[in-house]
């Protein structure tokens, strides 16, 4: 079954509802997306625990299975979004406070061009951030320049995109912030049974390495860790199955339970597994990556980290040199010789300042939809 099940709205409410009074509505249409949606939950729910929030799903971009669904979101979406107009039902019909979104769908952004739309009284806020490690921004910047709020990341990008911003002549009201929910600053202590933990997660992704040379180097790398640690587990965290997310904007052309087949004799404690990040991050002595933004995820939980770039055929991969340059200064970018010896190091604390925001951002979020709310200029549409 390649389809979530039918999405169970709620009970319908008196509409509209006073601006304070309304929920938030976070948007997913795939396996990231739906990451971010339930991380911004968190972060909402930390801040106003009486908050109401739904979870909404773009049913014509969905590319999630039935088993992520069932994994990520068991108990469903509460709002299935589909057909033509309604986005703009949904801006202007006062049910939701504000949108939040990690993807500026085409039909939102559509809408939010429209001037009557942007300047409508009593609408949504509509909130977009990062879908992720963004290795070439400038695109994402453009696309989220009729969005209410922009939450960007590192630190260091916010003059970058107010100088882009500048050139745009249809930007109306806009907030720009820090942050993401996924890059919150980590905790000052490491889990407390760190020095306890046995398994090791190598964290796929489906477009890097890019050759089947350089998938198979890791996995090589992985089994030879496996076999000089045998007190240990290695786990491939696969993204997901190979028959999943064939719509995925991201497909995997060589998917890794098919080449650990390949594999002469791999070792018993080389594992394969789909289980959740969380998951993952609940048991893990060690994080390894590529180009992945679990790599943000491994550090923010106070695990240690490794990003490995020299993995073969790198040179023809486009996502080495960006994922370089955005780790420059981070102190875990790791040789092949570090990383099969587990010779992990500790974060540069400067970088780690500059690429995670402070862990009030959700208080932030709604301070930003608040002030949407009494902007000067709005007018009535019919």
């Amino acid at each position: 079954m390649n389809q979530p099940p039918a999405a169970a709205a709620d009970a319908p409410e008196e509409i509209p509802l006073p601006f304070e009074a309304r929920p938030v509505l976070l948007l997913f249409s795939d396996d990231s997306t739906l990451f971010f949606a339930l991380r911004m939950r968190d972060c909402l729910r930390a801040a106003d625990p009486d908050l109401k929030i739904h979870m909404g799903w773009v049913v014509e971009e969905n590319a999630l299975s039935y088993r992520q669904m069932e994994q990520l979101l068991p108990e469903g979406p509460d709002l299935a979004i589909h057909g033509k107009g309604v986005f703009r039902e949904l801006l202007l019909d006062q049910r939701y406070k504000a949108i939040l979104t990690s993807r500026v769908f085409g039909a939102l952004g559509g809408q939010l061009r429209r001037p009557e739309i942007s300047a409508a009284a009593g609408r949504a806020c509509v909130l977009a951030f990062l879908g992720g490690l963004d290795f070439f921004p400038q695109n994402g910047y453009f696309r989220r320049r009729n969005c209410d709020g922009v939450y960007l990341f590192p630190a260091s990008e916010i003059p970058v995109y107010e100088k882009r911003a500048a050139n745009w002549e249809d930007r109306m009201w806009q907030e720009v912030g820090f942050g993401h929910p996924t890059f919150l600053r980590p905790e000052i202590e490491p889990p407390a049974d760190l020095a306890t933990r046995r398994d090791i997660y190598f964290f796929t992704q489906a477009l890097s390495p890019t050759s089947k040379r350089g998938r198979l180097h890791m996995l090589e790398a992985m089994a030879a860790i496996a076999r000089a640690n045998p007190d240990h587990r290695v786990w491939i965290k696969l993204r997901h199955l190979p028959h999943e997310n064939q719509q995925h904007l991201h497909l995997e052309k060589h998917d890794y339970p098919g080449l650990l087949k390949e594999l002469q004799d791999p070792p018993a404690n080389l594992r394969l597994t789909a289980c959740t990040m969380d998951e993952a991050l609940e048991n893990a002595a060690l994080g390894i990556t590529c180009t992945s933004t679990a790599a943000i995820d491994v550090l923010r939980a106070g695990v240690p980290c490794m990003v490995h770039l020299d993995f073969v055929d790198n040179y023809v991969d486009p996502l080495v040199e960006p994922m370089r340059r955005l780790f420059a200064q981070s102190g875990v970018i790791t040789s092949l010789e570090d990383m099969l010896n587990l010779r992990a190091q500790a974060p540069n604390p400067e970088w780690v300042e500059d690429m995670f925001c402070p862990r009030d951002l959700g208080t932030r979020v709604l301070q930003t939809i608040t002030r949407f709310n009494g902007r000067a200029f709005q007018v009535e549409v019919l």
